[in-house]
């Protein structure tokens, strides 16, 4: 089979796109609207260190998105860490030079909200956070499949999304993700994926003959 032009290839998105990104995945990961809108910043904030490395992608629809890249945890922990703490020095910064009260409502409203939507995350199916590779993954170049979200009542356009992402890797590489029910990682299973512990799966493409 040829090689996929690169003008067939998905393009990353950016973060012009992160707003609608978080809004598919906390529409499909909570039952109705309102839950959706209480924990979108946590969406958002979950998938901010893919989102600046390139991982994050939106079909053409916008209906559908998933992040997909090289793993790199420790790369993205330190983007949460340095986002977070930028983000308290603002909001001191705030308090001290605009209205003090004003700002440390604000900022306790924010957080508030943090906590709200790490709650309804939480309590939904597969709402907690699953490390994609465990001691059952094969060494190698890892990519990780993950935030595969799907806006209800739209076609599955995220799946068709991740499948092309995936043709396109590196031969040789690793895709590892984390199934978040058990509905999805019967999906993986059927896709080609090995089960492990924890709702982990993996697939080792084929390598440079």
């Amino acid at each position: 089979m040829p090689p996929r032009s690169p003008e067939a290839r998905p393009h990353p998105s950016t973060l012009r796109d992160l707003p609608r990104a978080a809004w598919i995945s906390a529409r499909a990961s909570t039952p109705n609207k309102p839950l959706a809108v209480l924990s979108v910043s946590l969406y958002a904030f979950s998938i901010l260190p893919m989102t600046l490395r390139g991982g994050l992608y939106l079909d053409e629809s916008r209906t559908g998105t998933v992040l997909f890249a090289r793993r790199r945890p420790i790369r993205d922990g330190l983007v949460v860490g340095l986002v977070t703490a930028a983000a308290f020095a603002l909001w001191v910064a705030s308090i001290l030079i605009l209205d003090a009260l004003l700002m440390l409502l604000l900022g306790m409203l924010v957080y508030a909200a943090f906590l709200v939507g790490a709650v309804i995350a939480l309590v939904q199916p597969g709402g907690t956070t699953l490390s994609a590779s465990g001691p059952e993954t094969p060494k190698g170049d890892r990519w990780m499949v993950a935030a595969l979200a799907q806006l209800p009542g739209t076609r599955l356009t995220a799946v068709m999304l991740a499948r092309r992402l995936i043709e396109d890797a590196p031969p040789g590489s690793i895709i590892v993700a984390a199934a978040a029910t058990d509905a999805l990682l019967e999906r993986y299973v059927r896709a080609g994926f090995t089960k492990g512990r924890a709702r982990r799966v993996y697939r080792v493409l084929p390598g440079v003959a």
